[in-house]
This record gives structure tokens, C-alpha cells and sequence, in this order.
């Protein structure tokens, strides 16, 4: 399945360190250059799992939103290489 992960970290000069790593071990991940704080997780965990792991990395004034990807269900206008790994993705 596909994950879409969006956060904010709201303090100023915030380190997205220990978060890129927490993403990173749910699965292959996938950042569009054009969406700021919005990566694509392929991974074998479910949203409720997956924001548990990153809600970790994160402090409680941050906000983070976790959303399942499915087949038919998803449009609008990308980077041609997000399309594309999406397309090979969500099945």
C-alpha cells in the first residue's frame, strides 16, 4: 500500500532528521520537489501504525497527517517522477 505523509514542524529551525529516518524504515519512500512537508511511503504498515512511528520523531506542536493512497482514488497534478512512481506503486 501507499502512505501520504504530510507534517509541519513548528519550531523554528526544526531538525527533519530523525523524522526522514523514521520514514525511511517504514519503506521505500518518494518526495515530490514541488510539495513542501508531503512524501509517499510504500510500505506494508497501516496509517495508524505508520503515524505512530513517525509521531516519535516529532514534538507535540507539530502536526502530522497520515492518509492510505488507493487505485482510482487519487488525482491531481505532480512532478512527472511522482507520477510515475506512483503509478508503479498503488496497485
Amino acid at each position: 500500500m501507499v502512505i501520504m505523509v504530510t507534517y509541519d514542524l513548528n519550531k523554528a529551525d526544526k531538525d527533519y532528521s530523525a523524522l526522514y529516518r523514521a520514514m525511511g524504515q517504514l519503506g521505500e519512500c518518494h518526495k515530490d520537489p514541488d510539495l513542501d512537508s508531503v512524501w509517499f511511503i510504500s510500505t506494508v504498515f497501516s496509517p495508524s501504525q505508520v503515524f505512530n512511528n513517525l509521531a516519535s520523531a516529532m514534538d507535540k506542536n507539530d502536526r502530522l497527517f497520515i492518509s492510505r493512497i488507493r487505485p482510482g482514488e487519487y488525482t491531481g497534478w505532480l512532478s512527472t517522477n511522482a507520477v510515475s512512481w506512483l503509478a508503479k506503486k498503488v496497485i
